[in-house]
């Protein structure tokens, strides 16, 4: 499953960079995390693809460093936006080697989380995070594996992206064992939430 998550971003990089690069229906919601935080912050983009928001992160004044465990979305990352920083990671195993930073954007990558390594990951995210920082984790709202999501099929191969949703009950019980405070529901589009997204806002206690 892992494999074929890895194989879905691969696949589809240049698509999505296509695709993503144009369109801003997150940039609103990008501006309002940043309000947040203090000026020029640092900013780890969990899960960054070829780093269309990783741009809008830094087009919001942040200094951005993009990670995801897809080569070939970090290679495009690198050449459309070579003003941020870039690593192929698997964010699974975050640690401090980039140092702190005033704010965590895991737009859409927690969704491949498990319940079971979904802990771990946000103590994970409160490591790397400075006392006071803050976290963005837009998910999709509800329990369980979306199949809708899941098993998609690409260049005619059905693949399994493992696609998983969470209450915010849910998530509000876990950001507490990871010593992570809930603030509020961030800023998304109408159009968004009307799928389910959902943009949650965590400071680090």
């Amino acid at each position: 499953m892992e494999n074929d998550i890895k194989m879905f971003y691969d696949l589809m990089a240049e698509k999505t960079a296509d695709e993503w690069y144009s369109e801003d229906i997150l940039k609103p919601t990008i501006n309002d995390f940043i309000s947040l935080l203090p000026p020029n912050p640092h900013v780890l983009d969990l899960g960054c693809g070829p780093g269309h928001e990783s741009m809008r992160l830094d087009q919001a004044g942040a200094k951005v460093t993009g990670i995801d465990f897809s080569e070939k979305c970090i290679n495009i990352a690198r050449q459309r936006c070579p003003q941020c920083k870039f690593d192929v990671k698997d964010f699974r195993i975050l640690d401090e080697a980039y140092g702190k930073f005033e704010g965590v954007f895991a737009c859409a990558s927690l969704i491949h989380i498990s319940p079971t390594e979904l802990g771990e990951v946000l103590r994970n995210i409160k490591k790397v995070l400075v006392d006071g920082g803050y976290v963005a984790i837009v998910i999709v709202e509800g329990e369980g594996i979306n199949g809708k999501y899941s098993i998609l099929e690409v260049e005619g191969r059905k693949l399994n992206r493992a696609f998983y949703q969470y209450t915010l009950n849910y998530l509000l019980k876990e950001a507490e064992k990871a010593d992570l405070e809930y603030v509020h529901e961030g800023y998304l589009d109408e159009k968004l939430k009307k799928d389910g997204w959902r943009n949650y806002l965590f400071k680090s206690g």
